[in-house]
């Protein structure tokens, strides 16, 4: 299952929604199409993977569906960092953080 996810907050429904598809044991993937923060609001729901692609235009979909489905390589770094949703003192992936496979 992918989900877009735009200004996740912990109440927020789409949080809801996400914990609720991650309970049915289907792999869930988000895809962040605002900003990274909502990666963190979404750390310990059980996601299987989370993608920012920090736009919900044409171009940037499509990448991001290139990439969950196999067809192109993540790449890139965070240009900010990403602290916990609970504690901001705490950061989760620093500026530059990038994955890849």
């Amino acid at each position: 299952v992918v989900v877009a996810t735009y200004n996740v907050t912990a109440s927020s429904s789409q949080r809801t929604l996400v914990t609720a598809l991650v309970a049915t044991g289907v792999p869930v993937v988000t895809v962040a199409i605002r900003n990274p923060y909502d990666v963190a609001h979404l750390t310990g729901t059980g996601v299987a993977a989370s993608l920012a692609a920090y736009s919900w235009t044409d171009v940037e979909l499509r990448a991001a569906a290139r990439v969950i489905a196999g067809r192109a390589e993540p790449e890139g770094t965070l240009p900010v960092p990403v602290q916990h949703a609970d504690d901001p003192t705490q950061v989760l992936y620093p500026v530059g953080h990038g994955l890849s496979y």
